[in-house]
């Protein structure tokens, strides 16, 4: 959909993902275009370190930025660079900006095409895909293509409808768990054909239908690639973190946590894996990736998803020093919540943790008047501990008093 006048829908370098791919809520567009274009660029800058970052307003604006950067030492603080999409010459003054830089993205769109690019948007766009998966030799679970153009969604011989349980059926072009289907019961399978069909009519080409694997462990691995002539190049990919995935049944993304207590352990087991990853990946990319690893009863490894691109998780695994050495706790998460009031009064409402840095808010963004959302770290002592302090935080920003 198209997210502003100056900013419409992507059509050289599309993608399937849509957090609500099928309403026709005009309100519930406004909305995540809102969420898009405020929310979603502040999430992604924390941990960027220092360098520019170009913000679209008036959706971002510098009020939510400052506390955010704050807390970060002046070396690891990224410099905002804010472009007004309301004015005519956007595309010339992101030139400007870009000039004599090289641009990093987080995912490829058109306009990139006349920037110099880390990495070649053609490059990126393809290696995101899950196609990439099943064609460069990486340790998949077995796995088919399918042009869903060409399936007849009702047929009862199509491998939806005809295929033994269990399976998953994910969208080639899609990310954080959006177009994901673990279909393990029937009336999972007839949920799947439903969403198959919708996503039919939008004109969703090609899906992966994969073995299902009956994990012991879900590990989402954060990892840096340097140059070919580098140290840390694609035979040595230098690992930021292992982080555990939180999904829901139906296995939809929405998290992560991670244990600094256990990361050399958890770097060892992971890391043939990676390496053999990264060394089928095109040269020509540099840069932050992540891969998912579901291990099996059997304790195989197998890559579910590639995301060649800085990851939802990476954030937290630069916070071992703060969460770790500087406060004794081995566990941290993260996640995203909504709130009534002031954009600024989470940080009177969580204020009892957030003064001893047990809870860290890392953005902010008001969506609507009196309706906003915020990303927020928190550490525990373990998993109890972190699921309540979780509880803490919805319940403090549900309270609209939140009386101290």
């Amino acid at each position: 959909m198209d997210l502003h006048p100056a900013f419409p829908r992507e059509v050289v370098y599309p993608e399937d993902e849509e957090p609500v791919p099928f309403s026709d809520d005009e309100q519930e567009q406004d909305r995540l275009r809102r969420i898009i274009l405020g929310l979603k660029p502040l999430r992604r800058a924390f941990g960027l370190g220092n360098m520019d970052v170009i913000f679209f307003s008036p959706n971002a604006t510098p009020d939510g930025l400052d506390r955010a950067l704050s807390q970060l030492p002046p070396s690891q603080r990224h410099n905002p660079r804010f472009l007004d999409l309301n004015q005519d010459d956007i595309l010339e003054e992101l030139l400007q900006i870009s000039q004599g830089q090289k641009l990093l993205f987080w995912r490829p769109q058109a306009w990139m095409e006349s920037h110099d690019c880390l990495v070649e948007p053609g490059v990126g766009y393809d290696i995101n895909s899950k196609k990439f998966l099943t064609t460069a030799g990486i340790h998949t679970p077995r796995s088919v293509v399918v042009d869903l153009q060409e399936m007849d969604i009702s047929s009862p011989t199509n491998i939806i409808r005809s295929r033994p349980l269990p399976f998953v059926v994910k969208l080639c072009r899609a990310g954080c768990g959006f177009g994901t289907y673990i279909v393990t019961t029937q009336e999972r399978r007839r949920r799947t054909l439903e969403a198959m069909g919708k996503y039919k009519e939008r004109g969703v080409t090609d899906i992966l239908v994969s073995d299902y694997i009956d994990l012991v462990q879900d590990l989402s691995v954060h990892f840096l690639i340097g140059a070919a002539d580098s140290e840390r190049n694609h035979d040595n990919p230098l690992i930021l973190g292992v982080t555990v995935q939180t999904l829901t049944n139906d296995g939809k993304w929405v998290g992560g946590h991670i244990d600094y207590s256990a990361q050399q352990e958890l770097k060892s087991l992971v890391w043939e894996r990676v390496r053999d990853t990264t060394s089928r990946m095109p040269r020509t990319f540099v840069g932050w990736a992540g891969i998912d690893i579901v291990v099996g009863k059997d304790g195989q490894q197998w890559v579910v998803d590639l995301n060649a691109r800085f990851t939802g998780s990476m954030p937290i695994c630069f916070m071992s020093h703060h969460f770790w050495n500087d406060r004794s706790l081995p566990l941290a998460q993260f996640g995203a919540f909504g709130y009534k009031g002031g954009v600024d009064e989470i940080y009177s409402r969580l204020k009892p943790l957030l003064d001893p840095g047990q809870v860290v808010v890392t953005a902010t963004a008001a969506i609507y008047e009196g309706d906003n959302m915020a990303d927020i770290v928190w550490g525990g002592k373990d998993a109890e501990d972190l699921n309540r302090i979780e509880m803490w935080i919805k319940t403090r920003l549900a309270d609209a008093q939140a009386r101290l």
